[in-house]
């Protein structure tokens, strides 16, 4: 009987010690927009305060005959072209992040960025919109 207790005592605490990380809680633009205006800047909130590390952002290129998956796409390189900006990583824990955005033209786009949680897990992930125009 003691050992089921602490089998489900177990069980119960996984969830909060699994997930102690600062996973991304919302991004402007959002993974998978189409927008009619290109932005201007990229904002990130974190469930918690998080250090952005990295932050690139590519143009895609077509290529129809390709399939990718998003898991594959955490390990692999672009296929597009990296669009040059003038970010610095960020030192400050923070939940919020804004990176401001050279002009970009019509196009779809990768974002890859890497944070560091307040525990100092890595976190990364990589988000895609599009701008299509009016």
């Amino acid at each position: 009987m003691l050992k089921k207790i602490i089998l489900v005592f177990i069980l119960f605490s996984l969830p909060t010690t699994v997930f102690p990380h600062s996973p991304l809680k919302l991004a402007n633009p959002m993974d998978g927009a189409l927008l009619t205006e290109a932005p201007t800047e990229y904002k990130m909130l974190f469930k918690s305060p998080a250090k952005l590390i990295k932050f690139e952002i590519f143009q895609k290129v077509q290529n129809n005959n390709k399939k990718s998956s998003s898991l594959k796409g955490l390990f692999k390189k672009s296929d597009g072209k990296l669009i040059e900006i003038n970010y610095k990583p960020s030192l400050v824990l923070s939940e919020s992040h804004l990176i401001k955005l050279p002009k970009i033209n019509f196009g779809s786009y990768e974002v890859r960025w890497r944070a560091m949680g307040e525990d100092g897990h890595v976190l990364k992930g990589i988000l895609t919109f599009e701008v299509k125009g009016k």
